[in-house]
């Protein structure tokens, strides 16, 4: 039951985002009534799945395991260099960031591997990795096409437009570029012991293009969440 109301939540989170000011959820009635300050964070292993045309080399499996380790090390390195920059805003609780090498090694301790941990419930994670609070990642990667011929598309299709641009007496063409993949990727922070949704936060996969939206949702959270982190 405890994990019940982070997974209703995120079930109706797309529509909380869009009733909420600059695209970031804090569950303003947990955090009137728990104080988090001093309380210990961890960005738990993210989940990854690659979906779409699959790339003709490569082995997916291990690419999703190190896209996950990479991913879930850029959030860590997004709210502490936020902390590093910035003064933590008022609603915002002073917090302590676990290592991410920490947090994997104490999770490995007590499952076969890190991928087996992504299906985990995130509060249960959390107690292993000795956090009060966590960070839950989902990342979904879609392929359309390989970068290179996203690339060309997209060069002849501006070389076709300035073409037809210089030659025409009438209006202006532009052809929509094409991309390579999309990314769905959601965040959010979760209490550990009790598995209540905290702040959360989404990308818009329509926009997103060749995952430049990860890095702008990370900033996101560390600006706007309910958390300002510094290590341990």
């Amino acid at each position: 039951m405890k994990t019940k109301s982070y997974y209703l939540l995120l079930g109706v989170l797309p529509v909380v985002l869009f009733s909420c000011s600059r695209g970031v959820y804090n569950n303003h009635d947990y955090l009137s009534a728990h104080d988090l300050s001093g309380k210990k964070l961890a960005v738990l292993p993210v989940e990854v799945y690659y979906t779409g045309i699959p790339a003709a080399k490569g082995d997916t499996y291990t690419e999703e395991e190190a896209t996950s380790l990479e991913a879930q090390s850029a959030l860590e390195q997004a709210y502490l260099m936020y902390t590093a920059r910035h003064s933590a805003k008022k609603y915002q609780h002073h917090v302590e960031m676990i290592n991410g090498n920490q947090v994997n090694d104490r999770i490995k301790s007590a499952v076969p591997d890190l991928r087996s941990a992504w299906k985990m419930a995130p509060d249960s994670l959390g107690r292993l990795a000795g956090a009060d609070l966590v960070l839950k990642v989902r990342l979904v990667r879609t392929r359309f096409m390989s970068e290179g011929l996203a690339k060309g598309i997209n060069t002849g299709t501006t070389i076709l437009d300035a073409v037809i641009n210089t030659s025409s007496n009438g209006g202006l063409s532009f052809t929509p570029g094409v991309k390579a993949y999309s990314v769905t990727y959601e965040v959010s922070l979760i209490d550990a012991k009790t598995g209540t949704l905290i702040s959360s936060t989404a990308n818009e996969k329509e926009k997103d293009r060749n995952g430049d939206s990860i890095k702008k949702i990370n900033e996101l959270m560390a600006e706007k969440a309910a958390v300002y982190a510094a290590l341990n």
